[in-house]
């Protein structure tokens, strides 16, 4: 699958999102099940996708989104259920139509991959999987159908051979099979090995650079996927060069910013976490994900009044989603503005799924001394 430019993502980001007039109205979800949990909407999603209810699993989708932007989850979700909706129209984008490629919905809808992609490289595809199974004989079930087939079913190990095996058949032509491999390792737990993939993909696609065979093509995603690699693993000095590099490639790349911002707080360097924060909120101001991130580095900065203005700014983006509110609270607290505080550590407790118990107890805490204060 292709990935779609950042420029196309700036085209059809407008197209992208419902209007106020089409929101999907929020799915009821079974008894016991936690309302504030993403995982509980994108779960009731992935059952209502292989019922074929199509409508239903997209509002499911579009709510776990909307608990919790930082998930890349159910973005690919959505993306596969604007196919699930119309098999021709997911015919004609996989033999790459130019009349179903050009169509503002299938762009609009390819920008939901892009957003995807910045929040989680390694995302995983498993309903993409579902959509080409769905295709049965009428699909090409060459050796590459065979690896992806075994990826979506969760069998990581065995994808990661397949896709291999591709790779060793001919490395130049099938370079971009270590994408998929690379994905295969993350399922599986490997990430060492996924590095690798990436590592050796960006060599592949270098040497095309020096040799001139095709137009120069920028690497910045995964240059920035090289680094959420690092980052997890807790190599700082490599993600940082990842990152850097990420943006060398493509200064649009806000969330290598963004990541660059979280390592500089982690490395106590506040005023180059400000700098990166900032740019990544320029480039993005209306992405919650960037604002909270904006507002960790101002609060490690001891900026709290800046701060408060940031996390505020992500719930005015997202007002559903939880965390900013305790971020808030905490801000509210450092400037000791009592009643702000209290209302923000509230509104965290309304929104906080059960799994945050470590939150929900710190906001509860802070909330009784708070009013210990009367």
């Amino acid at each position: 699958m292709r990935i779609p430019t950042l420029l196309a993502l700036a085209l059809s980001l407008a197209l992208a999102t419902p209007s106020a007039a089409q929101l999907p109205e929020r799915p009821r979800l079974p008894r016991g099940a936690d309302a504030n949990d993403w995982q509980a909407y994108f779960d009731r999603g992935e059952a209502m996708f292989g019922q074929n209810m199509n409508a239903a699993a997209y509002a499911s989708f579009y709510w776990a989104s909307r608990l919790d932007p930082t998930r890349a989850e159910p973005l690919m979700a959505m993306w596969a259920t604007f196919f699930a909706r119309d098999e021709r129209t997911w015919i004609g984008y996989l033999e790459e139509d130019r009349q179903v490629m050009r169509r503002p919905a299938v762009i609009a809808n390819d920008s939901l991959i892009t957003r995807a992609y910045m929040r989680n490289p390694f995302v995983h595809r498993g309903l993409e999987v579902a959509l080409l199974t769905r295709l049965g004989p009428r699909l090409r079930w060459d050796r590459a159908m065979t690896a992806f087939l075994s990826y979506g079913r969760g069998e990581f190990r065995d994808a990661a051979e397949r896709f291999g095996s591709i790779v060793r058949s001919n490395p130049g032509r099938n370079v971009r099979f270590r994408h998929y491999r690379a994905l295969s390792f993350v399922g599986a737990g490997q990430a060492d090995s996924a590095a690798v993939e990436i590592q050796q993909l960006l060599t592949a696609l270098r040497q095309r650079d020096e040799a001139a065979v095709a137009a120069y093509e920028s690497k910045a995603m995964w240059e920035y996927a090289l680094g959420r690699i690092y980052e997890v693993q807790g190599n700082r000095a490599e993600a940082r060069d990842a990152f850097q590099r990420a943006l060398v490639e493509d200064l649009a790349m806000y969330p290598a910013h963004a990541a660059l911002a979280r390592l500089e707080v982690q490395a106590r360097n506040v005023e180059e976490a400000l700098g990166h924060a900032a740019t990544a909120v320029e480039a993005a101001p209306h992405d919650p994900v960037m604002h909270l991130e904006h507002g960790n580095a101002l609060a490690a900065a001891g900026r709290h009044e800046a701060a408060a203005a940031a996390f505020r700014r992500a719930t005015e983006l997202e007002p559903y989603w939880a965390a900013p509110y305790l971020r808030l609270g905490a801000a509210h607290d450092d400037l000791g503005a009592r009643e702000p505080a209290l209302a923000a550590y509230r509104a965290y407790l309304e929104r906080a799924p059960r799994r945050q118990a470590n939150g929900i107890g710190i906001a509860e805490r802070r909330i009784a001394e708070l009013q210990q204060q009367d």
